[in-house]
């Protein structure tokens, strides 16, 4: 009998110990976990796409690569010899009235005609043209919808990182009037900061 009370008490005592350990506060284990680049990029490549919505240019500018610039091609197939290529005094100033003069942002895919227009222009037509913002069809290093063009982001910008934006065509036209945003992101000083603006859409 008494050895019943002694294993009894023995027990009880181990599980009041149990009971009153202090549990492993789930926040410090999130502390600790390092940050991927995955979710650095993804974070900057939303900061990115609601200031381009905007037309925020300041606050875009603060993310551009401070010795690399952004550069923006009109289409996936990036033409680095015609493409714009910006610094980040010069992209927070972009939209202002003195800057509203015609540039070549690069040519038209088959045709070869330079693609000449002011900021503003080409702004609307190969930068925001579609509600990137409100697309659940986000894609990391990758790309949504399979194109005939060549897709030279990683051969353009080496040691990058990208997020794709996708917006799916309509059925009136067979979705084919896809279109799609990438922002390119390069690490600069343990940070990322914006080296890429790539738009796309389909072609004949």
């Amino acid at each position: 009998m008494i050895r019943a009370l002694i294993i009894f008490f023995l027990f009880f005592s181990i599980m009041i110990g149990c009971a009153i350990e202090k549990p492993q506060d789930p926040g410090v284990v999130e502390a600790d976990r390092p940050v991927s680049v995955q979710s650095i990029a993804m974070k900057k490549a939303y900061f990115v796409l609601n200031a381009l919505k905007e037309k925020e240019m300041e606050e875009i500018s603060r993310s551009v690569h401070p010795q690399k610039g952004v550069l923006f091609s009109p289409y996936g197939t990036v033409d680095k010899k015609r493409a714009q290529v910006l610094m980040p005094a010069q992209v927070k100033e972009l939209f202002q009235v003195k800057n509203q003069k015609q540039l070549e942002w690069g040519t038209e895919p088959g045709k070869g005609e330079p693609i000449r227009l002011t900021p503003n222009a080409y702004f609307d037509q190969y930068v925001y043209d579609a509600e990137f913002s409100e697309t659940e069809l986000v894609t990391y290093d990758g790309t949504y919808q399979k194109t005939n063009s060549i897709q030279n982001i990683k051969e353009t910008f080496p040691n990058s990182h990208y997020v794709e934006f996708y917006v799916p065509g309509s059925e009136e036209f067979e979705g084919r009037n896809w279109k799609s945003l990438k922002l390119v992101f390069s690490e600069h000083h343990h940070d990322f900061y914006l080296v890429g603006i790539v738009h796309d859409q389909w072609m004949p």
